[in-house]
């Protein structure tokens, strides 16, 4: 009896624990606030500031001031630096 309720316990700790693994996975990934970026004339001639606070690169695109200005991936999440992040995690 003792064993069949040991075994009965973990079956429905291992049950518990697998669910909540799918609905994770299943939970809607957001991208990072921050996950596009442009650059900003601060001044004609002058040098460029960052900016970067769009989700998509249609938003991005739509906040710009100048056609002058352009989108492109935050180099922090673009998939192409990931081994130069994991060798410079403090960055």
């Amino acid at each position: 009896m003792k064993a069949k309720l040991i075994f009965f316990a973990a079956a429905c700790c291992a049950a518990l624990a697998a669910t909540g693994a799918i609905a994770q996975n299943r939970a809607p990934k957001t991208p990072p606030y921050d996950a596009w970026c442009r650059d900003v004339q601060s001044a004609p001639g002058g040098g460029g500031v960052r900016v970067c606070r769009a989700y998509t690169f249609d938003q991005c695109m739509a906040s710009r001031t100048s056609h002058i200005e352009t989108c492109y991936l935050n180099p922090l999440y673009d998939p192409r630096f990931a081994d130069w992040r994991r060798r410079n995690p403090n960055y």
